[in-house]
């Protein structure tokens, strides 16, 4: 009777201990998490263009498509999360873990030039999935294009042309039409319908 009584005693002093350590590491993340944006706009373009530089080479070499999340931390510094590996024409930023940071936009190479892709352009996936998420989406193109996507009104926007990034060495510009300055969904789908166009 008295070895199950100190038994019990044991495992309740043990609970209490976990109790407090859990209790203890739960203030510790609220302190820590973020709930609004203080970094402006611009800044967050600048850290995309950044992060996508770094990625170009890789993702032209191995012919994929990489993609990350940019997020703001407690002391209003710019992270970016693991950057996720994709497939040829693909890449899904959907299962970041941002927990105690407030996302704040999602990024991605087009991998590298093939001809059988419009990669010049953002996708008309990649505009719905920026208003979809509420993050603002930023694209690099084998061309060297850079991309910003407004998850607040859906338009496709090119922030700098052409070798503004990385360029693949094997991209021919006279594999789609020259891009517009923005994009809609609908004028994307317009894009889609192009066959005849001069270089």
């Amino acid at each position: 009777m008295s070895e199950g009584r100190t038994t019990i005693v044991i495992l309740a002093v043990c609970a209490a201990l976990w109790a407090g350590v859990v209790l203890n590491r739960s203030g510790e993340n609220l302190a820590n998490e973020v709930y609004e944006a203080t970094v402006p706009t611009a800044e967050v373009t600048e850290f995309a263009r950044q992060q996508l530089g770094e990625l170009q080479q890789r993702s032209f070499n191995d012919r994929i498509e990489l993609c990350g999340l940019i997020a703001e931390n407690a002391a209003g510094e710019l992270v970016s999360r693991t950057v996720r590996v994709g497939d040829t024409d693909s890449c899904s930023a959907a299962y970041f873990d941002a927990r105690s940071l407030f996302p704040r936009a999602i990024y991605h190479t087009h991998g590298s030039f093939n001809p059988r892709y419009d990669s010049e352009v953002p996708s008309e996936v990649d505009v719905a999935g920026a208003v979809e998420f509420g993050l603002d989406g930023y694209v690099a193109t084998p061309g060297g294009r850079f991309w910003r996507v407004n998850a607040g009104n859906g338009i496709a926007e090119m922030v700098c042309g052409e070798s503004c990034l990385p360029q693949d060495p094997a991209y021919d510009p006279c594999s789609a039409p020259a891009p517009e300055q923005r994009y809609t969904v609908s004028s994307l789908q317009a894009r889609d319908l192009i066959v005849n166009y001069d270089c």
